[in-house]
C-alpha cells in the first residue's frame, strides 16, 4: 500500500471512530445477560490526558516527611523518655488561632460534639509510662489496607521511640499468607487455621478465636462433650502429632520491632498435656511437658539477649487451641496488627466474650484502633445505616470485653474504579465513611478520616500515579511507601491531640 493510501486509511479510521464517539449513546447499549457496551464520548476522545480524573496531592506529600529508622538492631530495652520529649517530636506554627504541626497536620481527628476527653485516659497511660516497669497495648485491627504490617509497621516505630517498647506485638501462630512483616513465619505439620471472619467453618462448633479472631491446630478436632479435662492423659487417645512453628525477626521491620525480651504463647483447650521445645537461633532453651487444661493458659519464655529467630517443636495427642504468640518487651507499647483480609470488622460478637476478656486483660490492652469499610465499598447501595447499627455492636461488645478502653475509627481510603477510561471513585465512599462515623460517635470514640486525609473523592489514582508509586494497581491499597505517609499523617494527628493534652494536663 502506498503512503497516500496509507494516510487516507488512517484518516477515515479517526473520522469514523470520532463521529461513533458523538452519535453512541452516553450510556452504552445494553445487550443480553446485562452486558452494556460503551464507547469513549468525543470530549474524552478530544482530552489529551483522560487517564483518570485525579486530585493534585503534592502539597499533602510535600509536608508529610517519613523519615527513616535510625534504630540500631542490638538489645536494649528502648530508655523511657520524658513526656515533655514528646514535644521535641512536633514543630508548631499558629493558624487561625490554632497551634498546628508544621510538618502535616494534614487531617485532625474528630470527635462527636468536640469531645475530645474520650482520648483522655489513654493520654493518661502514656503520661505516666516514665519510669514504670508497665507494659500497654494497643491493638490496630483492619482489613487487607492494613496487611503485612502496612500503617502500623511505622505507628509502631514512632510510638515505641516516643514512649519506649520493643517487639513486633502479638501475632497469630499460623499466617493465612506469607507475610514477612511483623514477622516472617513458618509452620511445618498439619496446622488448621480457624477464623472468626469470612465464611463460616460449620466444623466448629464454638466461639473461641480469642483476640485476633482466629485459632490454630495442629491435631484433629476431638469430641470432648461426654470426656472430662484432666491434668493426666485421657486414654484411650489417638497416636501422638507432632508440629513446629519459627518466628523469624523480619529485616523489614524497624528497629524496635526486631527485639523483643520476651515471648509469651497463649493457648488452650487441650485434653493432653502438651511437649514442646523451645529453639532461640537453633539452641535449645527449653524442653518442657506443659499440663492439660480446660481454659486459657500462658507460657512464657525469656531471653537476655533477643534471637533473630525462635523455633518451637510441639507433641501432643491433642492440641491446644493456639490464639497466639506475644512478643515483647517488660515497658512501654506493644502495638499489634491485626489484618483481617475480606472482613467488615464485624466478627467481634461472633467471638467468646469471657475469652476475649481474659486475654485482653492480660495483654493489658488499652487503645484499639478499628480500621475498615473498605471492604463494603464494592457493593455499592443507597444507605448504610445497618452497618452503623451492626459495627456500634461491634465497639460494644469491646467496651464491655475491655474496661475502660479507647477506641479510634480510621476509615476508608478513596478506591477507584475505572469507567470509560477514566479511574472514578465509587459512589458509595462517602455513605460507608458516614456511616462509620456515626457509629463511632454515638459508641464516644475519635474517628479519622482517612479518604478526606489522601485528598477525597478521585484522590486515589494520584496515589497510584505519583512517582514512586504511593497506591498499587488495583487502585484500593497503598504501596508500602503510601502506607507510611498515611500512618504519619494519622500519627500526627494522634500526637497533636497527646500535646494538646499535655499542655492541659500540666495547668
Amino acid at each position: 500500500m502506498s503512503p497516500k493510501k496509507i494516510l487516507i486509511f488512517l484518516f477515515a479510521s479517526f473520522a469514523t471512530l470520532a463521529l461513533l464517539s458523538i452519535v453512541f449513546p452516553e450510556n452504552g447499549i445494553k445487550i443480553a445477560n446485562g452486558i452494556t457496551i460503551n464507547f469513549i464520548s468525543f470530549d474524552d476522545f478530544m482530552s489529551a490526558d483522560s487517564s483518570s480524573a485525579s486530585k493534585d496531592i503534592s502539597s499533602i506529600i510535600d509536608n508529610t516527611d517519613i523519615e527513616e529508622d535510625t534504630t540500631e538492631v542490638a538489645f536494649v530495652e528502648v530508655p523511657q523518655n520524658n513526656v515533655d520529649s514528646v514535644l521535641v517530636d512536633s514543630q508548631y506554627v499558629y493558624y487561625e488561632a490554632k497551634q498546628l504541626k508544621i510538618d502535616s497536620v494534614v487531617r485532625f481527628l474528630e470527635f462527636s460534639g468536640g469531645d475530645k476527653t474520650i482520648l483522655h485516659g489513654f493520654f493518661e497511660e502514656l503520661a505516666t509510662l516514665k519510669g514504670k516497669n508497665k507494659l500497654i497495648r494497643i491493638m490496630h485491627y483492619g482489613d487487607s489496607q492494613i496487611e503485612t504490617d502496612r500503617m502500623t509497621n511505622y505507628l509502631r516505630y514512632k510510638l515505641q521511640s516516643q514512649f519506649g517498647g520493643s517487639g513486633p506485638g502479638f501475632v497469630s501462630a499460623v499466617n493465612a499468607f506469607d507475610f514477612q512483616l511483623p514477622m516472617t513465619q513458618l509452620a511445618s505439620g498439619n496446622w488448621k487455621r480457624k477464623t472468626a471472619f469470612g465464611r463460616r467453618d460449620t466444623t466448629v462448633k464454638h466461639r473461641r478465636y480469642g483476640v485476633l479472631a482466629n485459632f490454630s491446630r495442629f491435631s484433629p478436632v476431638i469430641d470432648t462433650s461426654t470426656q472430662a479435662f484432666t491434668n493426666n492423659a485421657i486414654l484411650p487417645q489417638p497416636s501422638s502429632y507432632k508440629a513446629g512453628l519459627s518466628f523469624i525477626s523480619s529485616h523489614l521491620a524497624y528497629g524496635t520491632a526486631r527485639r523483643y525480651s520476651r515471648c509469651r504463647m497463649f493457648y488452650g483447650r487441650n485434653t493432653d498435656v502438651l511437649k514442646v521445645k523451645a529453639f532461640a537461633d537453633d539452641v535449645l532453651i527449653s524442653d518442657e511437658t506443659l499440663k492439660s487444661n480446660s481454659s486459657l493458659a500462658v507460657k512464657t519464655w525469656t531471653f537476655a539477649n533477643s534471637p533473630k529467630a525462635l523455633r518451637f517443636e510441639f507433641e501432643a495427642n491433642d492440641s491446644p487451641e493456639f490464639y497466639g504468640f506475644a512478643f515483647d518487651g517488660y515497658s512501654g507499647i506493644a502495638v499489634d496488627n491485626i489484618a483481617m483480609r475480606g472482613a467488615s470488622g464485624l466478627m467481634f460478637t461472633k467471638m467468646d466474650a469471657e475469652l476475649m476478656a481474659s486475654i485482653y486483660a492480660k495483654l493489658n490492652t488499652k487503645l484499639v484502633i478499628l480500621q475498615f469499610g473498605g471492604n463494603l465499598t464494592p457493593y455499592i447501595r443507597d444507605n448504610y445505616d445497618f452497618y452503623t447499627r451492626r459495627f456500634s455492636s461491634q465497639i460494644k461488645r469491646l467496651k464491655r470485653v475491655i474496661p475502660g478502653v479507647t477506641i479510634i475509627v480510621i476509615g476508608p481510603a478513596d478506591m477507584s474504579k475505572k469507567e470509560n477510561d477514566k479511574y472514578i471513585s465509587y459512589p458509595n465512599i462517602g455513605l460507608i465513611r458516614d456511616a462509620l462515623k456515626q457509629a463511632s460517635f454515638d459508641n464516644k470514640c475519635a474517628y479519622w478520616d482517612m479518604f478526606e486525609a489522601m485528598g477525597g473523592e478521585n484522590s486515589m489514582p494520584s496515589w497510584v500515579f505519583n512517582d514512586p508509586p504511593l497506591g498499587e494497581k488495583d487502585f484500593t491499597h497503598f504501596t508500602p511507601r503510601g502506607a507510611k505517609y498515611i500512618a504519619k499523617m494519622f500519627y500526627n494527628a494522634f500526637i497533636y491531640e497527646y500535646n494538646s493534652y499535655l499542655r492541659i494536663r500540666k495547668k
